[in-house]
C-alpha cells in the first residue's frame, strides 16, 4: 500500500466494515441485549438534561417514576454525551435506541481506527489493516458485547484500549506525543467503563514491567505509574464521588448475586445446536479466540520475537484468569473482584490476539498447515458468530411494548437507587405504585396549599401557605446533599420518609421554600482534581521538547532478536 493512498484507503475500509457490522442493528432497531433497558433510560434522560443546559447531569430527575436517581454520581457518562449529540434536544423516548446506536457506531469506528494506528507501529499498512479488521470482527467485540449484551459502556472500552497501548509504545520509545496519548486514553476509559479501566491498568502495568526488563531500567515503570496517576486525576470528577458516596446507594448489589465474580467464570459450552444460552456461547467464542492466538503463536516457533512471546503470554494468562481454577487469585486481589465478570478479560485476549497476529505477519510465512489451520479457525469463528446473531433470542429486535412500559415507570437499576429506598417500591405487583408518581408534593395536614416556582434537577422551589405547621413530602428521593431553606434565610431539616422520599416541616403562614441538591465535598474535590489534571495534561502537550527517555529503542531491539 503506497503511503499517499494508505491514509485514504485504511479509513475508508474501516468505515465500511464498521457500517456493515452495525447495519442489522439499525435496521431492526436494536436488540434485546442484557443492558438495553438501563442504557435506554440513562441515555435518554441524561441527554434531555444535558440539552436543558446541565453540563454534567448527575441526578436524573425523571428516573424512578419522577423520584430521581443518582445514577451518574457513579456511572461513567462519556457514551451518553455522544448519544446526546445524536439525540438532539427533542428526542422522543420511543426512539431512544437510535442515539445509542449512533454512539455505538462511533465507538466501533474509533476502535478500528485506533487499532490501526497502534498496530501500524509494528507492521506494514496492509497487515495492520487486516489485524484491525480482525479486532472488529472477533466475537466478543461485536457479537457478544454489542448484539447479545448491548453493553454500550464496555463497548466504548474497545475504542480506548488500543489508543492507550499506542500511547504507551510511543512514550517508551521517547516520542513526545506518546505520554499525552497514554494519559488521555486512560482518562477517557475511566469516563467510559470502570471495570475495563481496571483490566487495562493491569495490562499497562504488565507491559511496563516487560519494557523495564528489556531496557534494564525502571524508567518505563515510573512512566506508566505517572501516566496512571494523571489519567485517574483527570477522571476525578467521576471517580471521587463514585468512591466516596457508595454508602448512599445499594452498592452491595454490585458485588453479590449475578455480579459475584465467583458465579461468572467460564464453565460451560453450548449443549446442542438449539442451545442459544449466552454463557455457553461466551465460552465457545472465547475458546475460538484462544485457538486463533495459540495457532498464530505456534506458527512463529523458531523465531525469537520478544513481542510475540509477550503477547502470547498475556493472551494465555487472560484466558486462564477466566477459568474456575483462578478463583484463589481473584480472592487474594479484592480490587480485581470489582471487574465482576472474569470473562471481561476477553478484552485483553482480543488485544493480545490481534497484536500477536500483526507481529507474526511481519516474519516469513508460516508452514502451510499452520496457515490453513488458522484460516479455518477464523472461518469457523465468523460463521458461528453469524449464526448466533441470526438465531439467539438476545440479538433479536426489542419489543416496543416493553420499551413503552419501561418509560412509563422509568425504573433505574436497583443498585443505583438511594440506600433508604424500599426494595419492593417498584414491584409491578404493587398496583398503587404508579399513582404515587402523579403529584410532586403531598401532605397529611388539611388546608395546606402551594405553588411550584421551580421543579428542575437538583433545584426545587415553591411558595407554601399553611394554616398550621405542616409536613411536606416532596416526590424526590432523599440523597446526601439535599438542603432546604425557608424564605432564603432559615435552614430546615430534611429527612427521608418510609418510602425514601424527601420530607420536612414548615411553619404556619406563607413562605418560600427552596431545596437544593448541593455539591458535597467529593463532587467539589473531584471537579477540582479533574480541572488540575486536564491543565497538567495540556502542559504536557505544550511543554518544551526533552531528550528521549532511556530504553526507547528496546522494542525495536526486541523485534530484531
Amino acid at each position: 500500500m503506497k503511503a499517499d493512498k494508505e491514509w485514504v484507503l485504511a479509513p475508508l475500509v474501516l468505515t465500511l466494515a464498521s457500517a456493515l457490522l452495525v447495519l442489522p442493528l439499525w435496521l431492526q432497531g436494536g436488540t434485546q441485549g442484557h443492558d438495553l433497558f438501563h442504557h435506554l433510560l440513562s441515555g435518554h434522560y441524561f441527554g434531555r438534561q444535558l440539552w436543558q443546559g446541565e453540563l454534567y447531569p448527575r441526578w436524573l430527575m425523571a428516573m424512578n417514576g419522577g423520584f430521581g436517581s443518582p445514577t451518574f454520581f457513579f456511572y461513567p457518562p462519556l457514551p451518553y454525551y455522544v448519544s446526546a449529540l445524536f439525540a438532539g434536544p427533542e428526542a422522543p423516548a420511543r426512539h431512544a435506541i437510535y442515539p445509542l446506536l449512533g454512539s455505538a457506531t462511533l465507538a466501533l469506528l474509533l476502535s478500528g481506527a485506533f487499532a490501526y494506528l497502534w498496530l501500524r507501529r509494528a507492521s506494514g499498512p496492509g497487515r495492520a489493516l487486516a489485524a484491525s479488521l480482525l479486532y472488529l470482527v472477533l466475537p466478543y467485540h461485536v457479537t457478544l458485547d454489542l448484539y447479545a449484551r448491548f453493553a454500550l459502556a464496555e463497548f466504548w472500552a474497545f475504542a480506548w484500549a488500543p489508543l492507550i497501548l499506542l500511547g504507551q509504545d510511543l512514550a517508551h520509545r521517547g516520542q513526545r506525543q506518546g505520554l499525552p496519548l497514554l494519559i488521555l486514553g486512560l482518562a477517557l476509559l475511566a469516563f467510559s467503563h470502570l471495570p475495563s479501566l481496571l483490566l487495562v491498568m493491569g495490562l499497562v502495568s504488565v507491559r511496563a514491567l516487560w519494557f523495564a526488563w528489556l531496557a534494564r531500567s525502571l524508567a518505563p515503570c515510573w512512566l506508566a505509574l505517572g501516566a496512571l496517576g494523571l489519567g485517574l486525576c483527570m477522571a476525578g470528577a467521576l471517580l471521587l464521588p463514585a468512591l466516596a458516596d457508595q454508602d448512599a446507594i445499594s452498592m452491595e448489589l454490585m458485588r453479590s448475586g449475578m455480579f459475584d465474580f465467583r458465579r461468572n467464570f467460564l464453565d460451560r459450552l453450548p449443549q446442542g445446536l438449539e442451545d442459544w444460552r449466552f454463557r455457553g456461547h461466551l465460552g465457545w467464542f472465547t475458546l475460538l479466540t484462544l485457538a486463533l492466538l495459540l495457532v498464530a503463536w505456534g506458527s512463529a516457533r523458531g523465531r525469537s520475537q520478544a513481542e510475540i512471546t509477550c503477547w502470547g503470554a498475556i493472551g494465555l494468562g487472560a484466558c486462564l484468569m477466566m477459568l474456575p481454577p483462578s478463583q484463589p487469585l481473584w480472592t487474594l486481589l479484592p480490587p480485581l473482584q470489582l471487574v465482576q465478570f472474569p470473562w471481561r478479560l476477553n478484552l485483553i485476549l482480543l488485544l493480545a490476539t490481534v497484536a500477536l497476529v500483526a507481529q507474526v505477519a511481519q516474519v516469513p510465512p508460516a508452514p502451510g498447515p499452520w496457515r490453513w489451520l488458522w484460516w479455518g479457525l477464523l472461518a469457523l469463528t465468523l460463521a458461528t458468530s453469524l449464526v448466533y446473531v441470526r438465531h439467539a433470542p438476545l440479538t433479536q429486535a426489542p419489543d416496543l411494548r416493553q420499551v413503552d412500559a419501561l418509560f412509563a415507570g422509568k425504573r433505574s437499576a436497583r443498585e443505583y437507587r438511594p440506600q433508604q429506598t424500599p426494595r419492593g417500591a417498584f414491584s409491578p405487583s404493587q398496583l398503587a405504585w404508579q399513582g404515587a408518581f402523579q403529584a410532586p408534593i403531598t401532605t397529611e395536614q388539611p388546608g395546606v396549599s402551594w405553588t411550584l416556582v421551580r421543579w428542575q434537577p437538583r433545584q426545587l422551589a415553591l411558595v407554601v401557605t399553611a394554616p398550621q405547621p405542616a409536613k411536606l413530602i416532596l416526590h424526590q428521593y432523599d440523597y446526601p446533599g439535599w438542603q432546604a431553606s425557608l424564605d432564603d434565610t432559615l435552614p430546615l431539616t430534611v429527612s427521608a420518609n418510609d418510602h425514601g422520599l424527601l420530607q420536612l416541616w414548615v411553619p404556619a403562614g406563607q413562605h418560600s421554600l427552596t431545596l437544593t441538591l448541593a455539591a458535597r465535598w467529593p463532587e467539589r474535590a473531584g471537579n477540582t482534581l479533574s480541572l488540575l489534571g486536564w491543565l497538567a495534561w495540556l502542559w504536557l502537550i505544550w511543554r518544551p521538547t526533552r531528550q528521549r527517555a532511556p530504553g526507547q529503542d528496546a522494542p525495536d531491539r526486541a523485534r530484531q532478536t
